[in-house]
This record gives C-alpha cells, sequence and structure tokens, in this order.
C-alpha cells in the first residue's frame, strides 16, 4: 500500500461532495480510502458502502479525533489527511504516490468553488503567505503526511477547531511543508450559507480568538451555529474508543 487517504466524515449528505469525492478514487491503485464518521444521522453511511470504501465508525466529537483514529489504523507509509468537503484533483494523488520518497509533509494549492474576489484572495494568502512563507495550512488545502512523522509530533492535537494550524505547527518544527501545485476545490457552503462578508469578518474573529488562547470548544461552538459541519458535542474523546491496531504507539501518545 503507497498511500492512505483519511476522510473525516459527519453528515456529509447536506453538502453533496462526498460521493464525488469517493468516485473519483475508484480506479486508484496502490492507495486506500478510510473515511472515519462521527455518528452521521444522515446517508453518509450509506453513501460510503456504496463506493465499497473502508469506514470506521466512532462517537469521537471532533474532526481532529476522528483524523487520529485513521491514522493510526492506515496501513500506507503516505498519509493525506482528506478534507470532506474539498475535491482534489486526482492527477495531484497519482502524482504523490509516484513522488511520497520525496516528500516529507505539504499540502495542495487551495481554491474555492466560487468565484467572488475576496474569496480567490483569500486561498492566494492562504497558498502563498501562511502556505509558502509560513508552511501553516488548513484541512481544505488536503494536508499529507508520512506516517512515521505524524506519529512522532503526537499527530493532531484534541482540539475542536484549528487543529490543522495546531498540527502545522508541529510539523515544521521537523522541516518546511511542501505546496503541491495541483489543486484542492474547496465548497463555499459557510459563505454560502452565512454571506461571504459576514463569513469573513466571522473567519477572522475566530483567528482572534484562537491566537489570544480563547477555549476551543467555545471558538468552534460559535463557528458551527446554525451550520454544523465538522463536529457534534459529547464527551466522547478518541481515548474512549479502547483502540486495538498500534496499542503501543497510542498508549505512548496519551
Amino acid at each position: 500500500m503507497m498511500l492512505s487517504i483519511i476522510i473525516p466524515t459527519l453528515n456529509e449528505s447536506k453538502t453533496g461532495y462526498l460521493a464525488q469525492i469517493l468516485q473519483s478514487y475508484n480506479h486508484l491503485q496502490n492507495c486506500e480510502i478510510i473515511c472515519v464518521d462521527g455518528g452521521s444521522v444522515d446517508n453518509t453511511l450509506t453513501i460510503i458502502a456504496a463506493a465499497g470504501v473502508r469506514v470506521i465508525k466512532t462517537n469521537i466529537a471532533s474532526r481532529a479525533g476522528r483524523l487520529n483514529v485513521g491514522i493510526l489504523h492506515a496501513n500506507a507509509d503516505m498519509i493525506v489527511l482528506h478534507h470532506p468537503r474539498s475535491i482534489l484533483d486526482v492527477k495531484g494523488v497519482e502524482w504523490l504516490i509516484k513522488q511520497k520518497e520525496s516528500l516529507v509533509w505539504g499540502a495542495f494549492t487551495h481554491t474555492f468553488a466560487m468565484k467572488h474576489w475576496l474569496l480567490k484572495f483569500t486561498s492566494w494568502y492562504s497558498n502563498h503567505i501562511r502556505g509558502d512563507k509560513r508552511s501553516v495550512y488548513y484541512l481544505d488545502h488536503c494536508l499529507f503526511a508520512s506516517r512515521k512523522l505524524l506519529l512522532e509530533v503526537g499527530m493532531l492535537p484534541e482540539v475542536d477547531i484549528f487543529e490543522d494550524t495546531e498540527l502545522c505547527l508541529r510539523l515544521r518544527k521537523r522541516s518546511k511543508g511542501t505546496r503541491l501545485s495541483f489543486i484542492s476545490e474547496t465548497s463555499p457552503v459557510r459563505f454560502q450559507s452565512n454571506g461571504i462578508y459576514i463569513q469573513a469578518i466571522t473567519n477572522q474573529y475566530m483567528k482572534w480568538l484562537y491566537y489570544f488562547k480563547r477555549s476551543d470548544t467555545k471558538i468552534n461552538k460559535q463557528y458551527e451555529k446554525g451550520i454544523e459541519l465538522n463536529t457534534q458535542y459529547q464527551n466522547t474523546r478518541i481515548e474512549d474508543l479502547h483502540l486495538t491496531k498500534d496499542d503501543g504507539i497510542f498508549k505512548a501518545l496519551r
């Protein structure tokens, strides 16, 4: 197995992206797809079953926790942490499979699936300033890293929001991230639901709360209010699952 793609899912039917994502990878060789579901009550699990993709059912509230479960169960040396509402250029995945020996970690090039000057600027800044200069990417970019490195840095922190930022801060201590030119096209669903300018202001406000170290749960509850794409608020964390694969590694990271 050359590559593992991990998709954290939770009630994905409302955005319509999951079936398209899974269908785009059905021809790939040397690649496994793992969906880690957080307790979907719509037809997400039916979509996964129809695609013939491996699914791990959990009741983990956080997206970070679901991604960590996938990392622990992955069989490949290189892992893609795949945003559940991003369409990744399949040619980029094929290229990553061929070039994985020369790469340590990085992300794909972000764009939105909607034309607007502010969204275009947001992607430009995310790719060229935050990404290229600071080696900080969001999950929307579809991050990739070697499984060994992910385990060494402790995987993703158990926080409800900005877990992707925190992971990049851990990874960049080892090496600079590589941004691949292949596109990760992300759903603008939050901008469509809340309004482009209101959502843009909200995003900046969330960042300020994060930088001032406010509660990640409180920040995310505010971020998810009215749309709830990433999180179900229960008390379950990754350690509640009693995972068995790589159990020694898992205990060492707790």
